[in-house]
């Protein structure tokens, strides 16, 4: 698990990463330089984990190919059904969507967006739904940088 993910682990609070994130804005306004700071709300973030993307990511961790099995076939081989008033609609399977309501949800999700960092310089964090991604600008060259690390997390969140 990356150190910038807080939220969802013991001893890794929001308010710990919010205190990281101020305190690196803080040392930057000391040395003299600002920081461009980026924040983005992941909305419905549980709702959008692709299961195919989610089953992936998992085995390519390297644990036992039936860990992953049964993570397909308990918590994500799920269907759903809607009921208006007395007409009941076709059962249909659900290909994304970790439910908040399992224990091992929160697991789950860090283990799909565990790969945000991947070729990033800037610093990132993640809070449990949202994401905070800054730098501090040295020259203008960083700034060159940030936007190509914001291109790469748009086309990690697509």
């Amino acid at each position: 698990m990356q150190d910038g993910q807080y939220g969802f682990r013991p001893e890794y609070s929001c308010e710990s990463q919010l205190g990281t994130v101020c305190q690196d804005i803080w040392n930057s306004l000391d040395e003299g330089f600002r920081t461009a700071t980026i924040i983005v709300d992941f909305s419905k973030a549980f709702d959008l984990v692709l299961h195919d993307k989610l089953l992936t990511k998992i085995a390519g961790t390297g644990v036992d190919l039936r860990v992953v099995v049964w993570v397909k076939e308990f918590h994500l081989g799920h269907s759903q059904r809607v009921i208006v008033e007395e007409q009941i609609s076709e059962e249909v399977r659900v290909n994304s969507e970790v439910s908040q309501r399992s224990l091992l949800s929160p697991l789950l999700f860090l283990a799909y967006v565990n790969d945000i960092w991947r070729n990033n310089v800037s610093n990132i964090g993640l809070f449990p739904d949202d994401c905070i991604i800054y730098r501090k600008l040295v020259d203008n060259s960083c700034i060159d940088m940030l936007q190509r690390d914001l291109n790469g997390l748009r086309k990690w969140a697509v």
